[in-house]
This record gives C-alpha cells, structure tokens and sequence, in this order.
C-alpha cells in the first residue's frame, strides 16, 4: 500500500517545514515525480501496488483528512500487517495523528483482523519495526515509539509464536530503527553502528537479557554491512527488501552500493534528492499487506 502525494504537499512552506516534520522545504511537483518514479518501479520489480485513495470509499471525510496529513507519504509508520492481522500505530507528532485512523479504516474495508491497536497515552510507528525472522521482532524504542506501547505489543503478540522481541535504544538524532539497520537477508544486514551503541534488552518468554545489536546479529550468523554517519543521513538503510538480496534504494550512497553488490545484493536505486527532505526513505514510503 502507498500514498501518493496530493494536494496537501502545499501546506509544507520554508518557514513551517519542521512543524510537519519535513527535513527542509520541498518542490511539490519534483516530490511528486519522484514518488511515482518510485511505484512505477515496484510494479516494474512485481510488487502489486495499491495506493491508499482506492481502498478508501470517496467521501468529503476522508479527502478532508487526508488533505491534512503531508506525512501520509510515509505509509509504513501507520500500520504494520502480520500473518495473524493488523497493528494499527500510534503517531507521536499531532501533525501525524490523523494517519493511523485513514490507514486503520483501509485495513477493516480489505477484511484484515486487528491484531493490536496502540492506545493512548503510549505511541508506536511502524519505521520502528524490523522482524529478524518470523520468531524474532526488534522494536526500537526513542523519539516515536514508547516502551509502554511495546510492553502492550509483546501481550498482543505472545499467543502468536514470537519467541523474541528486542527493544532496541534508539538516541535522539535518530527517527526510526529502520534508520540505523535492515535485514536484507537471512546472512546479511546493514547497520549504522554508531546508533545501535545502548544496550537492548532482549525479551524471550518471562526472561530478559541485554544485549549489544551489532554483536547479536553477527553472533547469530549475519554479515553486518556498516555506514558512516554521512551514509546514516542518506538514508542508506532505508532499504526496501523485495526478496533476499534484491533491495530498493536512493541513489547516491554508491560506496554502498558497492558493497552490498559484492555481497551479491541485487540494488536498484532512484533518484530520491527531492523526496529525501521529507525526512524519509524508500521504506518508509511503502505498507506491505501480504507477502509471499
């Protein structure tokens, strides 16, 4: 699922853009070419792209709303969907507030089951999610995801088979985990070391244990590809991975690219210099539904 951008791009100025969350003033037009040079490409690669507008019923409600919400391009932050149902988010920002509840309405008109709903006062967004496989789930805990709203997420998902979930501490100049690392294959991720420095605290069962990211994924059989702070800020790891080794990505961070090729990682990349000054990545920008 994804949003492209409408109207609403209009409410970002010079003199507010920090308000909504935005990295710097935009060119509305050249966010919007950007954006659906982007889907062009997911359909390109095979993905089934279903933008957020025809899932909804027409309406002056949900235009209304949606109008509000320039942020909305960032799909994944609204809802992240498991084989057992839906978790709908919780955003930090006002600016944000409105999101989950459009992407909520959409995920109840496909028939999808609620898994969990995150409640007030705790927040969580979905950039804060990154499963390690399908027993392990890393949640960082920061600027937009609260330990009350992951304490209410590991009651939710418990009955489910998730024999581990890790908070990850996140520090203040970082948005998202999927900020600082990607598992882009069961052998290999990225990471931005720098940002993953605080002990994690590993939940398995009544158990807890602490735990140092980077060390963890390499103890458990990863080849951990690292950025620079430069790279970080670039968006390097906000990859989509559409299957093991084939990602998509801004361009510009070639020195990864490079990298991640050498490890037999298939890297497309596109032009994001405009959609880059949302504050998000290529990641950011998509809800996967189902997955094969």
């Amino acid at each position: 699922m994804v949003h492209s951008p409408g109207a609403e791009l209009g409410l970002i100025t010079a003199r507010n853009f920090r308000r909504f969350l935005f990295e710097d003033a935009i060119d509305p037009g050249a966010f919007r070419e950007q954006h659906q040079n982007f889907v062009n490409l997911l359909r390109t690669e095979g993905v089934d792209v279903v933008p957020l507008t025809g899932l909804l019923p027409e309406n002056e409600a949900h235009a209304e709303r949606i109008a509000k919400s320039p942020n909305l391009v960032y799909m994944r932050d609204t809802v992240v969907v498991t084989a057992h149902g839906y978790i709908k988010m919780r955003m930090n920002s006002a600016a944000r507030r409105m999101e989950p509840e459009i992407a909520d309405l959409a995920m109840r008109l496909q028939g999808l089951r609620t898994l969990a709903r995150v409640a007030s006062p705790a927040t969580m967004e979905g950039g804060d999610l990154i499963f390690l496989d399908e027993e392990t789930l890393m949640v960082g805990v920061g600027n937009r995801t609260s330990m009350s709203a992951l304490d209410g997420l590991r009651t939710a998902t418990r009955p489910l088979g998730l024999h581990r979930v890790i908070a990850v501490k996140l520090p203040p100049s970082v948005i998202h985990l999927d900020g600082t690392m990607m598992i882009l294959d069961r052998d290999l991720a990225i990471a931005h070391s720098g940002s993953l420095t605080e002990p994690a605290i590993s939940f398995t069962g009544g158990r807890s244990k602490r735990l140092r990211v980077v060390k963890f994924l390499k103890k458990a059989g990863f080849r951990v590809v690292e950025v620079t702070d430069y790279e970080r800020k670039r968006r390097a790891t906000n990859l989509v991975t559409l299957g093991p080794r084939k990602v998509i990505g801004y361009g510009g961070n070639t020195r990864v690219k490079r990298e991640l090729e050498r490890d037999g990682v298939d890297f497309i990349e596109f032009d994001g210099s405009e959609l880059i000054r949302g504050g998000g990545g290529p990641r950011c920008m998509t809800a996967p539904i189902t997955r094969d």
